[in-house]
């Protein structure tokens, strides 16, 4: 009922639209029961100028047009010319019901599409609203394609339970105006009518539950489904590389055989719905039939009565077997609103929760005593203490799994500390806002990270509204602009999806454009060289120096010609530091880990490099 109670504010937010749409359907429902009440009086009518017929009298009759019984015209039949003028009248009226009814018609479908259409974008931009502000914590939890899913797939179940929403909210109007006209004609009938539907809706509810149930495991089955793609699409050279393919595909079959288990129980579900639907409505009809005929005999009510009812037991019946089918088949997409709700009550980062803004004066870090842990059981980092003044240029250095990627996503608040402070200039970092916080900051990530798009698109990323100038500036320093105007088309090249039409080097030159081009005052670099080639390296190096010049600097390295150029190296060791100092400082400890570190990682590589530093 939250679910259902969240989902319906939607459609207030689009009241207007929505009571223009329910004006239209109860039009269109008040023209059929007059087209019903004129259709009974037509053939009462030609009923008693068929009996004056075939008793060979004179045609001498005043029929009147009745419409809830006010007469509204009465027509006096003396010959077959006045009697074709009944049916000319009749038939004109009818068709001006037709006319009335098909504008309605018209106004319905586009106010109740264009609110479906609203409600479905503001859904859309909600969710991606909340996938941007949602901790980078979430993310380390959460498949991607299960977050892709939600988006895409139960969005566009969503899409279904609109129309669905729609659907019972007109039936139900049908059924309240055929109704009304129902118990006008004859409350009996109507009582009898009533009583046997409502039945039918017990039943439609029972498969409802059902169907609710079965359609939850569906949607987990094709969110799986959406993680699976997303995460072998991404790594095809990997499944190609180990020849894979055989493995993958009988992965992926059993996935969608799943699918198609949950599929086929709902199938089932709703294939036994219909039909008992349609048997119900039928056995109800032939009732009907039964009870009318009965009171016709005992004279309680008259044909006319007789045949209105009928008609309007017609128009109610296609109404109210809609209802039982929507009401079923809106609990599968009703699945998918809960899970859209359950991601839209996240907890989400506040990038704005401060008052006023503020702004890096010299970029010098301290870090007091800072404890940090993905989880309760094993401590990431553990009371770290070490600071930093402006402008210096500090690597972190130490084995895998030591903290130093750790250490350098906690200075932009990827993660909130555990324990200890973070201070920035002196102020505690979780006393700014993150958006000045991380505005000043930039990264520059092992693995970069470039958008499908131009080339200057991504550049412009570091600064949206930078110049032309600017950006080949940025370029020029990061020592990309030779290569990128070597390109047929420049600044406008398409890199493809994450920049595989560009080499690593060439992907890494970009990424540190985009860095000069945001100007920060903090420069975090994870690990910027490392699977680089000499020559790329070389490139690559002279750029992080033009970029690091002046800012303060962290590095997680493990190229010794990155290692040199530090003004301090902080060495981490589960999650601690174990020791400090220049490289030389470093060295001089010949049972210090640093020093083993170099011998086993660094020394052919400064051997090589000696000469250059």
């Amino acid at each position: 009922m939250n679910v259902l109670s969240r989902y319906l504010k939607y459609f207030l937010k689009y009241k207007w639209r929505i009571s223009a749409g329910l004006f239209s359907v109860a039009m269109w429902s008040l023209s059929d029961a007059l087209s019903a009440f004129l259709i009974a009086q037509l053939f009462v009518a030609l009923q008693k100028i068929g009996d004056a017929v075939s008793a060979g009298q004179a045609l001498a009759l005043k029929i009147p047009i009745e419409v809830l019984n006010y007469t509204v015209k009465e027509i006096t039949i003396t010959g077959k010319e006045e009697a074709l003028q009944l049916i000319l009248t009749f038939a004109g009226a009818m068709l001006g019901i037709i006319v009335v009814k098909v504008c309605f018609v018209y106004i319905r479908e586009y106010v109740m599409s264009s609110a479906q259409q609203k409600i479905l974008t503001r859904f859309r931009i909600e969710l991606f609203d909340t996938v941007l502000l949602l901790p980078v914590r979430y993310f380390d939890q959460q498949k991607t394609g299960t977050v892709m899913s939600r988006i895409t797939n139960d969005v566009n179940n969503m899409e279904q339970s609109l129309y669905l929403t729609v659907e019972i909210a007109q039936n139900m109007l049908y059924s309240l105006i055929y109704g009304g006209f129902l118990f006008y004609t004859n409350w009996q009938l109507a009582v009898f009518t009533i009583v046997i539907f409502a039945l039918s809706g017990l039943i439609s509810r029972k498969f409802g539950d059902r169907i609710r149930i079965y359609s939850r495991d569906l949607t987990n089955t094709l969110a799986e489904i959406s993680a699976f793609l997303q995460e072998k699409i991404s790594s095809i050279r990997i499944v190609k590389s180990f020849t894979r393919e055989p493995y993958e595909r009988e992965s992926f079959r059993k996935k969608v055989d799943a699918n198609y288990r949950h599929s086929m129980r709902i199938v089932r579900t709703m294939a036994v719905l219909s039909p008992t639907n349609e048997f119900f409505n039928t056995f109800v009809a032939s009732l009907l039939v039964v009870f009318t005929g009965y009171l016709f005999l005992q004279g309680s009510v008259s044909m006319k009565s007789v045949i209105t009812f009928l008609l309007l037991v017609n128009f109610l019946a296609k109404p109210v077997k809609a209802l039982g089918e929507n009401f079923a088949r809106i609990q599968k997409t009703l699945v998918s609103a809960g899970l859209i709700f359950e991601m839209l009550d996240l907890e989400k980062e506040k990038l704005q929760d401060k008052p006023g803004s503020y702004i890096i004066q010299s970029g010098t870090v301290e870090l007091k005593d800072v404890s940090f842990s993905y989880n309760t059981e094993i401590a990431a980092l553990s009371h770290v203490s070490f600071s930093v003044r402006s402008g210096e240029k500090v690597a972190l250095v130490g084995p895998s799994g030591s903290g130093k990627t750790t250490l350098i996503n906690l200075i932009p608040r990827f993660y909130e500390l555990t324990s200890g402070s973070i201070e920035i200039d002196g102020h505690d970092i979780r006393q700014i806002n993150l958006t000045d916080l991380r505005s000043q900051i930039s990264i520059v990530p092992q693995e970069v990270v470039l958008f499908s798009g131009t080339i200057e698109e991504n550049i412009r990323y570091g600064k949206l509204d930078a110049t032309e100038k600017q950006i080949i500036e940025a370029a020029t320093m990061a020592n990309a602009h030779s290569f990128i105007s070597q390109l047929e088309r420049g600044y406008a090249t398409e890199i493809g999806e994450r920049g595989v039409q560009l080499s690593g080097g060439q992907r890494q030159r970009l990424a540190i454009a985009r860095a000069i081009l945001r100007n920060p005052r903090i420069l975090l670099l994870d690990e910027a060289t490392s699977a680089l080639d000499s020559e790329s390296e070389l490139m690559v190096q002279e750029a992080l120096d033009r970029l690091m010049e002046g800012r303060t600097s962290f590095i997680v390295a493990h190229r010794l010609s990155t290692i040199y150029r530090c003004d301090k190296i902080f060495v981490l060791e589960h999650g601690s530091i174990v020791e400090q100092g220049t490289h030389e400082q470093l060295l001089r400890n010949d049972a210090g880990l640093y020093k083993r570190l170099y011998s086993l990682q660094f020394n052919d590589e400064g051997n090589e490099d000696k000469g250059s530093v």
